[in-house]
């Protein structure tokens, strides 16, 4: 079984940016918007936990701040250079927006800019982000949650966050309440999360017990997912009420898409196309939307659209190449993957009492 990062996470990666792009281009993908993010959110949750589980099973406890120190390694300085480049896009094309920036700035650089949007501040060019404070606010209440649960109730990991999945994805669908706050909300998206963090939970008690989860072809959830995707729309009055109940579809099309792709292996999903996509997924998700969002080449047009995300994924590999790889190589120097004195304290005791090294 494979675990980690691989060509065809990479693949499912690139698919959810794909979807999403291709939804804000204009593109008859009615629904790439909400399934992109969604297993953007799935694929999130079960990463992040797997590795949490295997840190826990290596060192016996988690290091938050080395958790938290990765995370920003790899998400903040590709934000950085959004947000210190935007100004300049809005100056350079006389976009009013200007004045008000600071604070989608801020809020964005902080990671509360959906609850800043809810709360009737319109954040222009940076919008869409709000999906990247979801996910923030998740890693660093998510990491505090799963220390309490694995040293007090492990043996019902599986139990609890089916649970709580079962009961976010529920508020999800059923709750009522603004437009915005059901869209963009930390609460009524948890569920994906939970879902991931489910599934990370499920294959972790299999492995533990030797078992091995039968093979699936990621390529069957991946053509579904596009074409649940491609469903038309009828205006936002009739389609607006379906955003809760085919998220949460769209939610376990993902999960089966991301099970998938860690038992099994599909040449369409591990191409080097997706896998391309997958790479520059999280710079591309910052500059099309901006791009788009933003007073570049004059009215909104599909062609317009097409135009503006070809800069972004060039952007995007820029952004890859100059940016994002080499901060990722500060997590050597800043001791990023090391364990803690805690954590090898551990690892040592457990050493001098393994009968195998110590007969």
């Amino acid at each position: 079984m494979q675990h980690s990062r691989n060509r065809d996470l990479d693949g499912v990666r690139g698919l959810a940016i794909l979807l999403v792009v291709a939804a804000h281009s204009g593109l008859p993908v009615r629904w790439g918007g909400l399934s992109g993010v969604t297993l953007f959110f799935v694929l999130s949750g079960y990463l992040i936990t797997s590795l949490l589980v295997r840190e826990w099973d290596r060192w016996g406890s988690i290091s938050l701040w080395r958790f938290w120190g990765r995370r920003a390694v790899r998400l903040l300085p590709a934000l950085l250079l959004l947000l210190a480049l935007t100004p300049l896009l809005l100056w350079a094309t006389g976009d009013g927006r200007l004045s008000s920036y600071p604070v989608a700035a801020l809020s964005s650089l902080f990671y509360v800019g959906n609850w800043v949007r809810i709360n009737g501040t319109d954040l222009g060019v940076l919008n869409h982000l709000w999906s990247l404070s979801v996910e923030e606010q998740f890693y660093v209440v998510w990491p505090l949650v799963f220390i309490a649960v694995m040293t007090w109730l492990r043996p019902r990991a599986v139990t609890i966050a089916l649970s709580l999945a079962a009961l976010a994805t529920f508020y999800s669908v059923w709750t009522r309440g603004s437009a915005i706050r059901l869209d963009i909300s930390t609460e009524t998206n948890a569920f994906a999360l939970l879902l991931g963090v489910s599934l990370a939970f499920g294959l972790a008690a299999m492995r533990a017990r030797g078992w091995e989860p039968p093979a699936a072809n990621p390529v069957v959830p991946f053509v579904v997912l596009i074409a649940v995707s491609a469903f038309p729309g009828y205006g936002l009055d009739i389609d607006h009420p379906l955003f809760r109940p085919l998220g949460a579809v769209h939610a376990l099309i993902g999960v089966w898409l991301v099970y998938a792709a860690v038992s099994g292996h599909s040449r369409v999903v591990a191409s080097r196309v997706m896998v391309f996509f997958g790479t520059i997924s999280y710079a591309l998700y910052l500059w099309h939307q901006t791009f788009i969002n933003s007073q570049l080449l004059g009215e909104h047009t599909m062609p317009r659209n097409l135009v503006l995300i070809a800069a972004a994924i060039l952007i995007s590999w820029l952004s890859w190449v100059l940016v994002e790889r080499p901060a990722m190589r500060l997590r050597g120097p800043l001791h990023l993957d090391q364990p803690s004195a805690r954590q090898q304290a551990f690892a040592a005791a457990r050493h001098e009492s393994d009968p195998a090294t110590t007969g």
